[in-house]
């Protein structure tokens, strides 16, 4: 399960890596040509915008895969260590199951609004909105993931996910 959790987080880097390059290699294009020489690329800026939503949706995979997600562990701090391991099993379903609810509610918004274009790149809304599922459904494996190779003993449960400094 480990390295199938490896696999999935440098492949979710590679994307995320391509993604950010081409969005910046847009956005600096575009920012040449408009000051350079007052022209555009048309639907250059929602393209990058595409490519930005993209990013920050998995993006928050690959941070849950990593635990390097912002928590709030002031109360978890001053548990013992058996009752902060219960309370990480806790988060991890209940992020669980918001991704997972997510991931449904937005599969059917997809159906009701995916088929209409997005006027100036003309493609489908929903390649744009597919970024919602995939991105949370990502999150949600990497819980399962987190929370198999806990109870499994391969990582431990109960740490704060952030790093210290």
């Amino acid at each position: 399960m480990k390295r199938l959790e490896r696999v999935l987080v440098r492949t979710l880097e590679i994307v995320l890596g391509v993604c950010f390059l081409a969005m910046f290699a847009l956005v600096v294009t575009q920012v040449a040509l408009r000051y350079g020489l007052n022209e555009s690329i048309g639907g250059a800026n929602e393209l990058a915008t595409l490519l930005f939503v993209y990013t920050s949706a998995l993006g928050i995979a690959v941070g849950i895969a990593k635990r390097e997600h912002m928590a709030i562990s002031w109360f978890t701090e001053r548990l013992p260590d058996s009752a902060r391991q219960a309370v990480d099993v806790i988060g991890l379903l209940l992020l669980a199951a918001i991704n997972c609810a997510v991931v449904w509610y937005s599969v059917k918004w997809i159906d009701l609004t995916g088929a209409r274009m997005i006027s100036v790149l003309q493609v489908p809304r929903w390649t744009a909105q597919i970024a919602i599922p995939v991105g949370t459904g990502a999150s949600a494996i990497f819980c399962f993931i987190k929370l198999y190779l806990g109870l499994k003993g391969d990582e431990e449960l109960g740490l704060p996910w952030v790093q210290k400094d």
